[in-house]
């Protein structure tokens, strides 16, 4: 095998059949199950896929392994990416494998690994991992151990309902009857992936009548899975054709969250947490969350005015994840549309964002524009570059040079926080060849001065 791409805390994206192969998902398979035997020599490992039509056959392969390696795999097939992590912790498997390629474009697909503690695998499993995937390789080059597997292994789906006990834990902590009682009308995409399994039932017991886009979980998107706005104008037509009150759109395997207004106006994936932050605080003021360096100042501002205070952590789920166990955080986030609630699950997850949005439009007895004016408002801007030739380390030390007048974090790259609450982040992406800027400002003339002078030494 010459292929050089490893996991990281982000799993494994790669094009099936090209830099995805089925060599990689045995050998990855195999890796996974030596890292949960140090401590289960008889894991039981629950297997969900996004609805991309390509993961049947990568599902197949791995229930093939399992039985081989006389491991008990849970064939869950289509399931949301939050609803395997909950259905880890709510019925204690060793672990999880979840064939994603989240947001990637359609010829992707990929691996994500879960512990037995319901987390995606963190720094060092990964490194663990990645050492008996070496050791696979390793034998595999010298002949001595084959790829080769017998007659396809049944594939026999789970008789238990794991989205409707994902579901049931969501009900169990809102206001039902809240929301219940406004009948709202909703219009939700739901890019004919993994949310087509959850939403239907979920809307139902919420009394909420949806206007479904893209509702076959076949893999065949209905636009680019990316849930940007200029990948969304179906929904934006669709929310003002229905008169609904509100539109959610899921990425592929549903653990983002984008919204959109009455008014068919689909708004920055920054808003999700933030509103969540909102409903939560105002009922547990004082107590702490945690974001991401990357994610907007909304959600910081709103805990200011609840007097709580807001930690930062590196980017990636699993970082924000460990900060906020770390810090007893009441609830968490990205700015990416990624809502994690731990009082229901302690991942990213659409599902707890749409619940909370919607409760929050009940029981304030507004729409949800009017939720949205009343955030702190902020431009952002985003640009990203190429890595090649640059050093990243001298590009920090003349910006810290440059904005003086800010306090600065190194953690993850480098981020500046200026006296007038804008900030900038720059830093090297986890899963491309590129370094990303972020930023946000009050004012568009403030957040395009300071990216000019950060463009002047990057670039």
């Amino acid at each position: 095998m010459e292929n050089k791409q490893r996991i990281n805390v982000s799993g494994y994206r790669g094009i099936w059949g090209d830099t995805l192969t089925k060599e990689v998902v045995i050998l990855y398979t195999r890796a996974f199950v030596s890292f949960l035997k140090e401590k289960n020599p008889n894991p039981k490992i629950l297997i969900g896929r996004d609805g991309r039509e390509s993961g049947p056959e990568i599902l197949q392969i791995i229930l093939n392994e399992l039985k081989n390696l006389e491991v008990e795999g849970i064939n869950g097939d289509v399931l949301p990416t939050p609803t395997v992590l909950f259905s880890v912790r709510n019925h204690s498997y060793s672990g999880a494998i979840i064939i994603t390629a989240s947001h990637n474009p359609i010829e992707y697909n990929g691996l994500k690994f879960v512990n037995d503690k319901a987390l995606f695998t963190i720094n060092e499993e990964v490194k663990t991992i990645n050492k008996y995937y070496e050791e696979e390789i390793e034998k595999y080059n010298k002949g001595e151990t084959n790829i080769e597997q017998p007659n396809n292994t049944e594939i026999k789906i789970s008789d238990i309902s794991f989205t409707k006990e994902h579901a049931n834990k969501i009900l169990e902590n809102i206001n039902v009857e809240a929301i219940r009682a406004k009948k709202f009308k909703v219009a939700v995409d739901m890019i004919n992936a993994s949310a087509c399994v959850m939403d239907p039932y979920l809307f139902e017991q919420l009394g909420v009548e949806i206007f479904p886009l893209n509702n076959i979980p076949n893999g065949k998107f209905g636009h680019r899975p990316e849930p940007l706005r200029e990948n969304l104008v179906d929904i934006e037509k669709l929310v003002i054709e229905k008169g609904v009150d509100v539109g959610f759109v899921h990425d592929p395997d549903a653990d983002r969250l984008v919204t959109v207004t009455e008014k068919g106006i689909v708004v920055s994936e920054e808003n999700s947490i933030a509103l969540a932050i909102e409903n939560i605080l105002a009922k547990n003021p004082g107590k702490p969350i945690v974001l991401n360096l990357s994610t907007s100042q909304r959600g910081a501002d709103v805990a200011k005015k609840y007097g709580s205070k807001c930690f930062r952590t590196k980017i990636g789920e699993g970082f924000v994840v460990e900060g906020m166990l770390n810090h007893n955080a009441i609830i968490s986030g990205e700015g990416n549309g990624g809502v994690i609630y731990p009082t229901i699950n302690t991942a990213r997850d659409s599902f707890v964002g749409l619940s909370l949005i919607l409760e929050l439009m009940a029981e304030r007895n507004k729409n949800i524009s009017i939720l949205m004016e009343e955030l702190p408002q902020y431009i952002i801007k985003k640009d990203k570059w190429s890595v090649v030739g640059v050093n990243l380390p001298d590009i920090y030390t003349k910006l810290k040079t440059i904005f003086k007048d800010a306090k600065y974090d190194e953690q993850d790259g480098i981020r500046f926080d200026f006296p007038d609450s804008s900030w900038l982040h720059l830093r090297p992406s986890n899963t491309e060849p590129i370094i990303r800027l972020f930023g946000e400002a009050k004012e568009q003339d403030r957040i395009d001065k300071l990216f000019e002078e950060a463009k002047s030494v990057i670039i």
